[in-house]
């Protein structure tokens, strides 16, 4: 989530297919025999130790993908590793196994004609800072699998496998081959996904469980960049720098100012958010947010937005230095791209959302990076010819660093309706398809659909994180045991359904 799945907006989408979904319409059309949602969760319940075993054996292994000069092809040793030791899990149960390059692996049920693919990815983000557990060292705390990748999206792999072995242990004959794929790109630019799409032959259908529950039919398009201003910043501005993760609203921001005692005065006032320090450089202001991932910034405390409005209200820069700052301010104050002129809307996406994320200096010109998730049927605006004009006339340049459009899938398809409703009988619910702000390999595929794993499940346990903590991307990233368990059962389910 380059996967997350944020904000659902159910707009047409819920009017069209709430009401289609009822809870008596029980799990497809097909007969399962013996097998009820019951006697799958006991099957799943006898498992769940040796899941989560596994889901550790892998979340212990650091696997950043290395996109520049890599001693190990393609994505470095981390993402080698990860990949082999999950093919020798796969192996190890009986089943076929591919390793296409290095870029993708598969482990395969069955030799039919027709495939689904079910697709994951082992590669993870950079672990960052501020972790009160060892992002390598995977732990179970009240109800949690603890460790980087463990949400995102470690576990759907595990899960994946174990979707394999139910099958193969129950010696169940399906329509269809069902084959796991796992990707080792997908947090740098799905360029293991480019790769294999170019050199072999895709699935019939596929199913991406890296977002949400029950179906994600539509992904919004991406528009990134980066702006850099045409003019300096004075010398009154010594440093100015945020948190440097381009996918999350930052954490901190911190500017450094040249020393007056008119200054340091009106810094008394300041908003708790933010320290004030006397340094050897100058004056230093940092402000201290909740980060969160910027497809979801209604869920941040914007340590960027904080700062700039502060000396911007406190009057602590010329009106030059404020007048070039600005930009960062007025971008990231309603998230819809309206400064950048490219705000826009529909009924199955919601507005667009555009953040800026990274600031920084580079010989004192101010360089500020943002990315936006813009609605699926707004493929047809210009967006970087919009925004640099809108750059234009603050001064400033625009290079676009990422242009994806939208993709959409009809969520009436018979796998995304049996999905949607196995879901909702299972969990006694009645959510609808959705679009979703992340992007995931559902985008690059051919016929494909992100489905689970996420739901929302109240634990019974104190949660074991800070605030700001424990989420996909995040410091101490966890998942719940119950929402693997959970997510398992229902993607029995709906393949018992489809193709049983």
């Amino acid at each position: 989530m380059s996967r997350c799945f944020s904000k659902i907006h159910k707009g047409i989408i819920s009017k069209r297919y709430t009401d289609s979904i009822k809870v008596s319409e029980g799990y497809g059309e097909r007969n399962m025999n013996k097998w009820t949602h019951e006697t799958v969760e006991a099957w799943v319940d006898a498992h769940m130790n040796d899941m989560i075993r596994d889901l550790i054996r892998i979340v212990n292994i650091r696997s950043v993908a290395e996109l520049e000069h890599p001693q190990v092809k393609p994505f470095g040793k981390g993402c080698r590793d990860v990949l082999e030791e999950m093919l020798l899990m796969g192996k190890k149960e009986g089943f076929s196994i591919e390793n296409y390059d290095g870029y993708v692996g598969c482990i395969s049920l069955n030799d039919r004609k027709k495939d689904i693919g079910i697709w994951a990815h082992l590669d993870v983000v950079e672990e960052g800072d501020g972790w009160q557990y060892e992002p390598y060292q995977a732990c179970v705390k009240d109800g949690y699998v603890i460790g980087r990748g463990a949400n995102d999206n470690k576990s759907s792999a595990i899960m994946g496998l174990y979707l394999l072995k139910f099958f193969k242990e129950n010696k169940i004959t399906l329509s269809h081959n069902i084959r796991l794929y796992l990707g080792t790109c997908e947090e740098k630019g799905m360029l293991d996904l480019d790769y294999f799409v170019q050199h072999y032959p895709c699935p019939e259908i596929s199913l991406v469980p890296d977002s949400g529950f029950p179906v994600c039919c539509g992904e919004r398009g991406s528009f990134n960049g980066v702006i850099r201003s045409d003019e300096k910043l004075s010398e009154d501005v010594i440093e100015f720098y945020t948190s440097d993760r381009l996918y999350m609203i930052p954490e901190t921001a911190t500017i450094c100012l040249k020393y007056s005692e008119e200054r340091m005065k009106r810094c008394g006032g300041l908003p708790k958010e933010i320290t004030v320090d006397r340094t050897k450089k100058g004056i230093c202001l940092t402000a201290h947010g909740i980060a969160s991932n910027a497809a979801q910034p209604q869920k941040c405390v914007n340590a960027m937005e904080i700062l700039l409005h502060a000396v911007h209200a406190y009057r602590l820069l010329s009106e030059k230095d404020d007048k070039i700052l600005s930009i960062c301010r007025k971008i990231n104050e309603d998230y819809q791209g309206r400064a950048l002129n490219v705000y826009c809307e529909d009924e199955q996406s919601g507005p667009i959302i555009l953040a800026a994320t990274v600031a920084k200096m580079r010989d004192h010109h101010l360089e500020v990076s943002f990315i936006s998730k813009f609605p699926v049927t707004k493929n047809g605006m210009d967006f970087p010819k919009l925004a640099k004009k809108a750059c234009e006339d603050y001064g400033m340049k625009l290079q676009v660093t990422r242009y994806e459009k939208a993709n959409y899938f009809d969520p009436s398809h018979p796998l995304a309706r049996i999905m949607t409703n196995t879901y909702n009988a299972y969990m006694e619910d009645s959510q609808a398809p959705f679009v979703m702000s992340g992007g995931t390999y559902a985008r690059k595929l051919p016929n494909a659909f992100a489905c689970g794993t996420g739901m929302k499940i109240k634990n019974k346990s104190k949660s074991p994180f800070l605030p700001g903590h424990g989420d996909y991307h995040q410091p101490d990233e966890g998942i719940l045991v119950e929402r693997i368990r959970k997510a398992l059962v229902i993607y029995i389910l709906g393949m018992l359904n489809y193709c049983a």
